[in-house]
């Protein structure tokens, strides 16, 4: 009889532990989760109107969108934590100031009004040009880079040829040195900066960047295979002022060369030469400004 007293009293206390911990672990879940609720994040938030159209660059830089902290609990669905990720999109409806900036409050111009020409700011048009893989530097230009434009230049008088073209004997003989190797470098096919700066509307037709395709197996621990990425469309359409744009027509066929610039790129007077003392390379001239010679 004392046997199962024994048994009965030692799993009431089993029980009573278990009890106990269980208990316990839902305290602590409901308080972690109510840690996790109180946390305070960053979000973007409006600060102010902000109206229907209008492109989250413009209100970041009237500081009409600011980044403040925000309780977990109390933020709606997808909210936006950085500016990086709504610029270049507009506003898809009007704002009244306070809210909490969702992913559907800003979209793509062209998700807004369905056409392409929302892409352009103010006061441009696009303008398409054809260059090949070497001109284009090599497939690597896409959707809202930031780039120059050169062409080759031919001189009139002598040699023949119009300007933006290449003519007369000039093509023979890209480099040339004036009176013995001491002379000065003479450019046969001097090329020029046409534009400075010039925005990236699209490559071929596409808006944005391409991405491969990914077409993996599905099988657990096979090796997932990427396919290729498409050519590189020969079209780049950019954004210029319209003045500008019938120039660049103008010199369709002059052998256009485009150079890709650092999204901070600031344009700088670049004087037409055709004619070097000597080639950086012959005065062991450092390229970038940080490296000093000899390194």
């Amino acid at each position: 009889m004392s046997s199962r007293r024994t048994l009965i009293l030692i799993g009431a206390v089993v029980v009573g532990a278990l009890a106990a911990f269980l208990t316990l672990s839902y305290v602590r879940g409901v308080e972690n989760k109510s840690d996790q609720d109180a946390q305070m994040v960053s979000v973007v938030v409006a600060a102010g109107p902000i109206a229907k159209g209008s492109t989250a660059d413009a209100a970041i830089e009237g500081k009409l969108l600011t980044i403040e902290k925000r309780r977990q609990d109390e933020l709606p669905a997808n909210p936006v934590r950085r500016y990086a990720d709504i610029l270049g999109q507009v506003a898809a409806v009007d704002l009244g100031g306070g809210e909490v900036i969702t992913t559907s409050m800003f979209v793509a111009p062209t998700a807004l009004t369905g056409s392409n020409a929302a892409a352009l700011d103010k006061g441009n048009v696009a303008v398409t040009i054809t260059v090949d893989q070497a001109a284009g530097v090599a497939g690597l230009v896409k959707p809202g880079d930031n780039i120059n434009i050169l062409a080759n230049y031919c001189q009139i008088g002598g040699q023949g040829g119009a300007a933006g073209g290449q003519g007369g004997s000039q093509s023979t003989c890209p480099l040339q040195r004036a009176n013995g190797s001491s002379g000065e470098v003479v450019l046969g096919t001097p090329a020029t900066y046409l534009f400075q700066g010039v925005k990236v509307i699209a490559v071929g037709q596409q808006l944005g960047s391409p991405v491969a395709a990914s077409t993996g197996t599905g099988d657990k621990g096979a090796t997932p295979e990427t396919t290729a990425p498409p050519a590189q469309s020969p079209l780049i359409t950019v954004q210029l002022p319209p003045q500008q744009a019938q120039l660049l027509v103008s010199l369709k066929d002059a052998n256009l060369y485009l150079t890709l610039n650092r999204p901070d790129y600031t344009p700088v007077p670049m004087p037409f030469t055709n004619a070097l003392p000597q080639l950086p390379g012959e005065a062991g001239t450092p390229l970038y400004p940080t490296q000093a010679p000899g390194k």
